[in-house]
């Protein structure tokens, strides 16, 4: 087997476990608990976005899966695996996992930036948060919340494609 096929492969798998797991905890555990503990969870998920910078290492992530799945597919697969079930199934699981992608970085991680610098700027006021600002914060989760569930929804259909792609 060609090293840059190994290679990209690795790159592939390792990134999209970064990728998926981080979504799968932000959605549905991370996220639901920052909100259950009001300010408080703001700050800590103003840490993991500010200070260690966590929606740009899942950016990074989702970007090496792309390329690596996109370099491998057209490289060793070809537009004309798509009339072979495995190799069409790859090809849906990847258009999806592109869909992931430009939720995650059209919205989730500019919202998540949105909310950090909102929730620093509400503590540096030293007075409570204004109606307006509430109404901002409020409006912001939401979204990211839904966008959230949307692209862990997307990146897990596109594992599943890829994880049976070769056995349909």
């Amino acid at each position: 087997m060609d090293i840059l096929f190994l290679l990209l492969r690795v790159i592939h798998i390792f990134a999209s476990v970064f990728w998926v797991g981080s979504a799968w905890l932000l959605t549905f555990f991370l996220g639901p608990a920052a909100q259950a503990l009001g300010p408080d969870g703001g700050k800590f998920m103003g840490l993991l976005t500010t200070r260690y910078r966590l929606p740009i290492y899942i950016s990074i992530a989702a970007g090496l899966t792309v390329l690596a799945g996109l370099i491998m597919y057209f490289i060793w697969y070809g537009i004309a695996a798509l009339g072979t079930p495995d190799g069409l199934t790859f090809a849906i699981g990847g258009v999806i996992g592109l869909v992931a992608a430009g939720i995650g970085g059209g919205l989730v991680g500019p919202t998540s930036l949105k909310i950090a610098r909102l929730g620093e700027e509400m503590a540096r006021a030293g007075k409570p948060p204004a109606p307006g600002q509430i109404a901002e914060m409020n409006a912001l989760q939401k979204r990211l919340s839904t966008a959230s569930l949307w692209s862990a929804i997307f990146v897990s259909l596109s594992l599943l494609l890829m994880a049976i792609a070769r056995y349909v």
